[in-house]
């Protein structure tokens, strides 16, 4: 049926249940789960030194691993073959990137941008219009 799941993340609350669904599919499975943090490269672009520019990236990074820790947690004790990887891009192009046709993504409707769109977070929407995979889109509120 399906060859991965692919398990986007922020770190966000919302995310989360994304997070424990797809692991539970994951494991009724028994397929690999790759987790994923899109350190979003637009958020730092436009500052204008090179030392500021590298602080933020860093602050993301470790924002991420974080984010990728607490995944890890939420699958222990669970069989499954968890990946990790810590991205950098644009969220919606590194997660679409990465998943392919026989994979399901399992993403929350929303992040850390909370409800800035009515109905779906910015991220998930783009996710939807740009995969070939499959898309279980999870309600993270």
């Amino acid at each position: 049926m399906y060859n991965r799941i692919i398990l986007p993340t922020d770190g966000s609350k919302c995310a989360m249940e994304g997070v424990k669904e797809g692991l539970e599919f994951g494991e009724e499975l028994g397929i690999k789960v790759i987790a994923v943090y899109v350190v979003n490269t637009s958020e730092f672009e436009s500052l204008h030194h090179e030392s500021i520019r590298a602080s933020a990236k860093s602050g993301l990074k470790e924002k991420g691993k974080k984010a990728l820790g607490d995944v890890k947690e939420a699958a222990e004790g669970r069989d499954i073959e968890l990946e990790t990887k810590l991205l950098a891009g644009k969220p919606y192009r590194k997660i679409t990137q990465l998943a392919d046709e026989n994979d399901i993504i399992y993403i929350s409707t929303h992040g850390l941008s909370g409800f800035s769109n009515l109905f779906l977070g910015s991220t998930t929407e783009r996710v939807l219009k740009n995969t070939e995979a499959t898309v279980a889109v999870v309600n993270g509120r």
